[in-house]
């Protein structure tokens, strides 16, 4: 999947954050801002079972071997760093990442560790 692809995906999948996504900014700013969605609902309790399920769905997606090199980039860079930033997004991270998006994940989680 190209980062375009998934940052139009991400748009009309994810109203609620896409009312506040600057459409201006390139795929890499709208998954980047995403992913800070994320792991400030995650860490304030403020985001929905339901829309977190989703979430995690479209994560697990792009975080499959199927995509090529630029968007595993993307995904680890732009989201993954992010969401290792707080103790309570890192455990629902853990929880919910799968296969290949989960792997790549704990290589984030073991390069911050050996910093």
């Amino acid at each position: 999947m190209e980062p375009e692809k998934i940052a139009s995906i991400l748009l009309l999948e994810f109203p609620e954050f896409s009312k506040s996504a600057d459409l201006k900014e390139g795929p890499y700013s709208i998954l980047g801002n995403f992913a800070i969605y994320l792991r400030d609902g995650i860490t304030d309790n403020t985001i929905r079972n339901d829309e977190l399920d989703r979430a995690f769905y479209f994560l697990n997606e792009i975080g499959s071997s199927e995509n090529n090199r630029e968007t595993q980039n993307q995904f680890v860079v732009g989201v993954l760093e992010i969401l290792a930033d707080t103790e309570e997004s890192v455990n629902v991270m853990k929880q919910r990442l799968k296969g290949q998006a989960l792997e790549l994940f704990e290589r984030v989680l073991a390069g911050w560790n050996n910093a």
